[in-house]
C-alpha cells in the first residue's frame, strides 16, 4: 500500500489517495470477477482485479494495475 501512496503522491493528496483506495476496495465488479476491470472516481480512472482463492472465488487482496489522473496514466501494480 505504501507503493501506491509513493507513486500517486505527486498528483493527489493523501486524503484523495485514501478515498480512491477505499473506493477501489469497495468497487462491486471486483467482488465478482478476477478479470481486470476499469472504473472511475471523479477525475481518477483505474484498472484493478481481485485475487481468487483455490475455489475460484474472489477474495480479499486487490491488485491495482494502473491509475490515471487527468491524462497521465501511472503504472502501479500494487496489491492492497
Amino acid at each position: 500500500m505504501n507503493k501506491l501512496f509513493d507513486l500517486l503522491e505527486m498528483d493527489l493528496s493523501d486524503r484523495v489517495i485514501g478515498e480512491l483506495l477505499r473506493y477501489i476496495r469497495s468497487f462491486s465488479p471486483l467482488r465478482t470477477s478476477a478479470i481486470p476491470v476499469e472504473g472511475q472516481m471523479g477525475c481518477c480512472r483505474f484498472c484493478a482485479s481481485a485475487q481468487k482463492d483455490e475455489e475460484e472465488r474472489p477474495l480479499g487482496p486487490i491488485t491495482i494495475h494502473w491509475v490515471q489522473v487527468g491524462r497521465e496514466r501511472i503504472a502501479v501494480n500494487a496489491t492492497v
